[in-house]
């Protein structure tokens, strides 16, 4: 717990120096418990902002034949992250989705640089979580204290400086340059982006087709 600790602090003051320490020490088991802590803080702060939700009161200019409906998807997601399933699956998602990130850049780094260091990688990739982590911690005091959940545009600060500790993360672990580490992480990004756009322009001739032989050329009461 004490190699934990220390690893959470050097990487929010020294990421380089941290990530070097996980190169060289390997020490996977400390990222097995700082995933268990990342999946309690997110599945509580979850919870209580999941409870503290108001979508009515967010909306007020939508139409009146809409509000049942946010009210029903409002109580969906309450019920949902009040549900033990959730918990499950949230102490069990950050596992998960850790070791699929880890596997592709992994053979990633495997294919353009010819280096291999998966078990550094993934303790090295569960700990530049951290500021997601802080982010979860300050949205779940938000909730539970003033009933408030935090702006988007607040999450999007702790994502860039999480993307950029990821970015440095495949840097130390590979001992690369930071140009090759960057392109590494935003290969997959821009792949998956290419094929959604493209799965897209495919679709369209056909749901165009479709919406020309309704009424109107489109959907009708």
């Amino acid at each position: 717990m004490n190699k934990t600790l220390e690893l959470i602090w050097k990487t929010l003051i020294n990421p380089k120096e941290a990530f070097d320490t996980i190169r060289e020490e390997k020490p996977v088991y400390t990222a097995l418990i700082y995933l268990l802590l990342f999946g309690l803080v997110s599945v509580v702060s979850g919870h209580f902002a999941s409870q503290s939700l108001n979508l009515s009161s967010s909306m007020k200019d939508v139409p009146q034949n809409v509000l049942p409906f946010l009210n029903n998807f409002q109580n969906s997601i309450k019920s949902i992250a009040s549900s033990p399933m959730y918990f499950v699956i949230g102490m069990i998602a950050p596992y998960l989705s850790n070791f699929i990130s880890v596997s592709i850049y992994e053979l990633l780094a495997q294919f353009t640089i010819k280096k291999s260091n998966g078990l550094a990688l993934f303790t090295a990739w569960a700990f530049a979580s951290i500021p997601m982590l802080i982010y979860k911690l300050l949205d779940l005091l938000f909730s539970v204290s003033m009933n408030y959940v935090l702006p988007g545009w607040v999450s999007s600060l702790f994502l860039i400086w999480e993307i950029v500790l990821l970015i440095i993360a495949i840097k130390e672990v590979y001992q690369t340059d930071a140009g090759t580490a960057t392109g590494i992480y935003f290969t997959p990004i821009v792949a998956i982006i290419v094929l959604v756009v493209l799965y897209i322009l495919f679709l369209l001739p056909a749901v165009s087709n479709l919406l020309k032989l309704m009424p109107n050329g489109g959907l009708t009461p």
